[in-house]
């Protein structure tokens, strides 16, 4: 039973909580990074086997529908695997086996990588986290030294604009009886791994204030860092460019662009995997279907580009259609979209 029980624990471990882990090793990036090992134990571990599960689906219908597996087939193999592990008997395991596998295991991690990858940048660009609270990082010092506080609704009187730069200004406790105020450029701050504090800023063109000339004098050096636990008040000043309503049509248009564009990409590389079609007609089609779906986001797009720099003229369009329309011809014959006659005769 103990023998079993070992065994049970290291396959959840394997195909539940490591796809999930790696995941979220990937979702969590930059400045949020440290975010990936805070947190109670029962919250991550629970959070990595749904992730995990997630991943195993979307793994398992790709791998399966490219080489021909079924799930009773692999359930089989896999009791029988089990049954002999557990009766201390070696499995007859094939290196065909080892390779799928083997194989299985590449896809698992590369599934994971591009998923955690894929929505951390798509929060992050399209400012999902800022503008709905529960997808928010628990760095929240990041929305504050980046200016992104002013997107919050709880910030919204705050000047809007495009975010250039933060200055600092740091009121220090040193020990003696009169504090000292410093003001610089924030470049970089670190937080505690386990509690998520800030725990050091760094400035760089610090100044500190001379209380007996009453004015600013630069600090020697480069970059001056700051224990926050020596820190008493600290204010923030941001530099804004202002955006006029033609930048913010532009960006809304990008955006929205990109949308469309990002979810056309992710249907391209999901559908052919359900057609009868082998793997090398699979990727070309997915290959040509994506410059197709790109072409053609171009001309839909280009009546209501707000940018008239980049907005093509009617001369270059139709060259750009001619090739869309010869990608689609063949994005249509690598899949294999269009019936034979003798499927629409059967039809009939």
């Amino acid at each position: 039973m103990e023998g079993q029980f070992t065994i049970s624990s290291i396959i959840i471990i394997v195909w539940l909580i490591f796809p999930g882990v790696v995941f979220k090793r990937f979702y969590f990036q930059g400045q949020f990074a440290k975010q990936f090992g805070v947190g109670l134990f029962a919250d991550r571990l629970i959070t990595s086997i749904f992730w995990g599960i997630i991943v195993q689906i979307i793994t398992f219908l790709f791998y399966s529908r490219s080489f021909g597996f079924t799930f009773t087939g692999i359930k089989g193999k896999i009791n029988t695997i089990y049954t002999n592990i557990a009766s201390n008997k070696m499995p007859d395991i094939t290196y065909q086996h080892l390779t799928y596998i083997l194989g299985y295991l590449a896809c698992l991690i590369f599934v994971a990588f591009f998923l955690g990858s894929f929505f951390h940048f798509l929060i992050r660009i399209l400012k999902i986290d800022v503008k709905v609270p529960v997808f928010r990082f628990s760095n929240h010092w990041n929305y504050y030294f980046r200016g992104e506080i002013v997107s919050m609704r709880e910030f919204k009187s705050l000047n809007k604009g495009k975010w250039l730069s933060t200055m600092v200004d740091v009121v220090i406790e040193d020990g003696s009886e009169k504090n000292k105020m410093v003001s610089g450029f924030l470049t970089q701050h670190t937080i505690s791994q386990k509690t998520g504090d800030l725990e050091t800023i760094y400035l760089t063109g610090a100044k500190r204030y001379s209380q007996s000339s009453g004015q600013f004098k630069e600090v020697p050096g480069d970059c001056l860092v700051i224990p926050f636990e020596k820190v008493v008040d600290l204010n923030l000043r941001y530099t804004f460019q202002v955006i006029d309503i033609n930048l913010r049509r532009r960006i809304l248009f990008q955006r929205l662009v990109l949308i469309i564009l990002t979810f056309g990409l992710l249907f391209i590389l999901i559908f052919p995997w359900y057609l009868k079609r082998s793997i090398f007609y699979r990727i070309l089609g997915i290959v040509f279907g994506g410059i197709t779906w790109l072409l053609f986001i171009m001309i839909a797009s280009n009546p209501f580009q707000p940018n008239p720099r980049i907005k093509l003229e009617p001369k270059h369009l139709w060259p750009i259609l001619i090739f869309m329309i010869a990608f689609l011809i063949f994005t249509i014959y690598f899949l294999g979209i269009i019936p034979s006659m003798n499927q629409i005769k059967n039809i009939f």
